[in-house]
């Protein structure tokens, strides 16, 4: 047996690499971050990553990737359709009297059902496949882990059968019994997700310790489950001072969006309530929208730009005078908010576009609470240098405090040591974001 060393288990449904949105983000910074910190990290999917080239490019990232593999007769079936067609549908009666597979565990071994009043059940079901706990644990026999985080309270049936000497670790990214109130509850359609306090606190339970990803819902989180310790891993950034509004003379606003319900109930929004405000008072002023939002939101007008998917994001920033947030609600933390901080830019968004982004003094960036507010605050940084300048100036010093990786990790390695779980890294890496 090999001896335990530095291996850390990250289970995630979603493939991470280039990540698209701030879920991906999220997990993406994490297996660098984790993996720079000296740490040696298995990503672990719950479906075959398909794209072997991203597949090459992630694995520069983490020191394995591994995948639930689709069962033997979907396997067969992919390469010889027409055989599986012609023999499969006659022998499946008779095989699934006397077949037992061996990489779905019986229920007994498995963890209580958790049941779901809200939300949508099936679909909270399906991030987990049930071969996942069985590949976790044959995983667990090869690499000898310390420590297994799953990544979403719904994936923490990855650890039903792993030993007690594993620790597991839920990173929540998102507290879920909070959206019925910052999310359904503002009006917005979202959400398969949504949980009542008791649900995720069954979820939670199923760990050892919890991940927040800001320190807000982490006291939310010790208070709904107080028999585990819960510690905040945040998002790191490397911090861009050549993109600050200093160096740019520019009249556009940006937003970089995926295209959740969120996001796009708030551009929708904004188009709506805001965007003729601001050309309104300033003529010259020009939107462009970055991301996949831009597929399901878009509207005639000369002065908005569309790029669905931008690979230098630094130039984007770069050209831009004023970055928004028009998403009223949400949970976690807002990665492009994050983003935009950490490259100097002027930032305006609704109080939960900012939401874990604690600062003590002067604002690092504008939080209003109306579509009037939003418009006056965005033209004053157009029309303004000198307020363009100071929320600059003072996002810089915001991301250079919040977001060095060295920070963003300490709880978690500092965890770690306190449980004699692992051995701290003998070294430090430098990080690049490059």
């Amino acid at each position: 047996m090999k001896p335990r060393g530095r291996f850390i288990f990250v289970v995630t449904h979603l493939f991470p690499y280039p990540p698209s949105d701030g879920t991906e983000l999220r997990i993406f910074k994490l297996l660098r971050g984790l993996k720079n910190e000296g740490y040696r990290v298995v990503l672990v999917l719950c479906a075959d990553p398909g794209d072997k080239l991203r597949l090459i490019e992630l694995k520069q990232f983490v020191d394995a990737v591994e995948w639930v593999q689709p069962a033997w007769r979907t396997r067969l079936g992919r390469r010889l359709p027409r055989l599986r067609r012609l023999i499969w549908t006659r022998l499946e009666p008779l095989i699934r009297r006397v077949w037992i597979p061996r990489d779905i565990p019986e229920p007994g071994s498995l963890f209580n059902v958790i049941p779901s009043t809200v939300g949508d059940e099936l679909k909270k079901k399906a991030v987990a496949p049930p071969q996942l706990p069985v590949l976790v644990a044959r995983l667990a026999s090869k690499y000898n882990p310390a420590c297994v985080i799953a990544e979403y309270i719904f994936l923490t049936n990855c650890f039903a059968l792993l030993k007690p000497d594993v620790l597991k670790i839920v990173d929540t990214i998102d507290v879920f019994s909070l959206r019925g109130e910052q999310v359904i509850g503002l009006g917005i359609e979202d959400d398969p997700w949504n949980c009542t306090a008791e649900e995720e606190r069954a979820y939670l339970l199923r760990a050892d310790a919890i991940i927040a990803i800001q320190n807000r819902e982490a006291s939310l989180l010790r208070e709904l489950v107080p028999e585990r310790e819960v510690f905040t891993v945040g998002l790191d950034f490397e911090v861009d001072d050549a993109t600050a509004s200093e160096n740019c003379e520019s009249d556009t606003i940006t937003l970089v969006a995926s295209d959740c319900p969120l996001n796009i109930h708030g551009l929708n929004a904004f188009l709506a309530h805001c965007w003729p405000l601001i050309k309104g008072d300033h003529p010259a002023a020009r939107l462009h929208v970055v991301g996949s939002i831009g597929t399901s939101v878009k509207v005639d007008d000369a002065a908005i730009s569309y790029t669905l998917r931008s690979e230098n994001l630094r130039e984007v920033y770069q050209q831009s005078r004023v970055v928004i947030n028009p998403t009223i609600g949400g949970t976690g933390i807002k990665a492009k908010s994050a983003e935009a901080l950490s490259h100097g830019k002027p930032l305006v968004a609704w109080p939960l576009g900012v939401d874990g982004l604690d600062y003590r003094g002067q604002a690092p960036y504008v939080i209003c609470e109306s579509w009037p507010d939003f418009a006056a605050a965005v033209v004053r940084i157009l029309q303004s240098e000198t307020e363009a300048r100071a929320l600059s100036a003072r996002a810089l010093a915001y991301a250079k405090e919040k977001f060095q990786p060295a920070q963003v990790y300490r709880p978690f390695s500092a965890y770690l040591g306190e449980s004699n779980r692992i051995e701290a890294p003998s070294r430090r890496l430098s990080i690049s974001t490059r």
